[in-house]
C-alpha cells in the first residue's frame, strides 16, 4: 500500500510545482544570466531563458540592458541567435530601440501617432540588472534585496574570482533528462564520488582525504553554501617546486572550493588557477540545460615552462569535466526515473549530505513565501 499521497516527492515531478517555481523563485531572485566579458562591445548580447521568458542581456552603449525579447510593435523576437552582435532592431517590421529600449526608428511612423507622442511608454520590457564582478544577474520582479546583499558571502568570492579571469578555455552544455533541483542536489554531495566517479573524481590525489580539511559551510540566511577541501600536503610540497615557473595569480589558495549561488549557479576551483562555472537552466519539470565554461586566469611572471604546465592543466581539465558531466548526467536520469515511482521522501545522510538539506531548506522557503496575484 502507497503512502499518502503528500508524502510522495512531488516537487520533482510535479508540473504544478514547476510553474509555482517560476512565480515563487525564478521570477523573484536573482538569477544568473552570464559573464560580462561575453559582451565587452557596444550591441554584444546574450540570450537567456528565466522563467519561461525569452531575455536579452545587451551591451547598450557600455551599460548592460536586460530586455524582453518582445518587439513593442506585434510580439515578434528581437534577435534570434543565441548570441550574437546586432542592435535592437526587429526583423519583422523593421522597429529599431535606442539602448534604452525606446523606439526611435519606425517605418511608416505616421501610422502610430501615440507611440510617436510618447516613445518611452512603448520600450521594450525591461528588467533589474547587476553585477557581482564579471557575473551578471537579472531579476525579473523588482523588490527585495539588492545584488550584493543577496549574495552575503558569496559577493565577496565572485569579486576575487573575476579579478584574474583571461579566457574561457571551453565551454559546453547538455540537457539532463531530470528535474533541475536533481541535478544541483548531485553536485551538492561527494558521496556518491566512490561510485560514480570511481576512475575519475575518486582518483585525484591533489585532495586531502581527512575528514577535518573538508568542511561545509552552510549560512542560515540564504540558500548559498560551500565547501572547502584542503589540498593534500605531499601534493601541495610537490606542487610549490613550480611556483616560481608558474607565476601569480590574484585570488590563490590552497583548498578546493564548490560554491553554490542559490538556485542554480555553481563555481568551482582548485587554488584559483582557473574556474569553473555550471549554470543548471529548468527547461521542463524533468528536463535540464547544463551550460559550463572553465576560464584561465592571468599569471604574472609566468616562464616558458610555466605556460606548458597550464596548458596541460586545462587540456586535462576539460577532458576531465565533460566524462565527469557524462557520468552525472547518467545518475541523475536514473535518480529521476526512480522519484517518479517514489511513495516516500529521500533520506539525507547526516554529515554527508548535510548540504542538500540546505538547499531544500532554502527551496521550501521561497516556495512557502506568498507572492501577490498579478505583477
Amino acid at each position: 500500500m502507497s503512502l499518502p499521497a503528500s508524502n510522495k516527492p512531488l516537487h520533482y515531478v510535479s508540473p504544478e510545482e514547476f510553474k509555482k517555481e517560476q512565480s515563487h523563485l525564478f521570477s523573484r531572485t536573482w538569477i544568473f544570466v552570464g559573464m560580462a566579458n561575453e559582451i565587452p562591445d557596444a550591441n554584444d548580447y546574450v540570450r537567456t531563458n528565466i522563467s519561461g521568458r525569452d531575455i536579452i542581456v545587451q551591451n547598450c552603449g557600455g551599460t548592460i540592458r536586460a530586455f524582453l525579447n518582445a518587439c513593442s510593435h506585434r510580439h515578434a523576437r528581437i534577435h534570434e541567435a543565441p548570441c550574437g552582435n546586432r542592435k535592437l532592431i526587429c526583423p519583422y517590421h523593421g522597429w529599431s530601440y535606442d539602448d534604452k529600449g525606446v523606439p526611435t526608428g519606425i517605418p511608416a511612423k505616421d501610422n502610430f501617432p501615440d507611440v510617436c507622442a510618447n516613445p518611452t511608454q512603448f520600450a521594450l520590457r525591461q528588467f533589474e540588472v547587476a553585477q557581482a564582478g564579471h557575473f551578471i544577474f537579472v531579476r525579473l520582479v523588482p523588490g527585495g534585496p539588492d545584488l550584493k546583499s543577496h549574495l552575503g558571502h558569496a559577493h565577496e568570492f565572485l569579486v576575487n574570482a573575476s579579478a584574474g579571469l583571461n579566457r574561457n578555455m571551453d565551454e559546453f552544455q547538455g540537457t539532463i533528462a531530470a528535474n533541475w533541483k536533481v541535478v544541483i542536489e548531485n553536485a551538492l554531495e561527494g558521496y556518491h564520488v566512490g561510485m560514480v566517479h570511481r576512475a575519475t573524481l575518486g582518483a585525484i590525489r591533489q585532495l586531502s582525504a581527512r575528514k577535518q580539511d573538508i568542511v561545509d559551510h552552510l549560512p542560515s540566511d540564504s540558500g548559498h553554501s560551500y565547501m572547502i577541501n584542503r589540498a593534500n600536503e605531499e601534493w601541495l610540497g610537490k606542487w610549490r617546486r613550480y611556483e616560481r615557473a608558474l607565476g601569480r595569480w590574484p585570488f590563490k589558495f590552497d583548498h578546493y572550493v564548490h560554491q553554490l549561488i542559490f538556485p542554480n549557479l555553481t563555481v568551482t576551483s582548485f587554488m584559483g588557477y582557473s574556474f569553473h562555472i555550471q549554470h543548471f537552466q529548468p527547461d521542463a519539470v524533468g528536463r535540464t540545460t547544463v551550460r559550463s565554461r572553465i576560464y584561465s586566469v592571468h599569471c604574472e611572471d609566468q616562464n616558458a615552462k610555466g605556460e606548458s604546465i597550464m596548458r596541460t592543466v586545462y587540456d586535462e581539465g576539460r577532458r576531465f569535466t565533460r566524462k565527469v558531466f557524462g557520468e552525472d548526467q547518467r545518475v541523475c536520469e536514473l535518480t529521476y526515473l526512480g522519484i517518479q515511482d517514489a511513495d516516500r521522501p529521500a533520506i539525507l545522510a547526516d554529515h554527508l549530505e548535510k548540504r542538500i538539506a540546505h538547499f531544500q531548506q532554502a527551496y521550501r522557503k521561497a516556495m512557502d513565501t506568498p507572492v501577490p496575484d498579478t505583477e
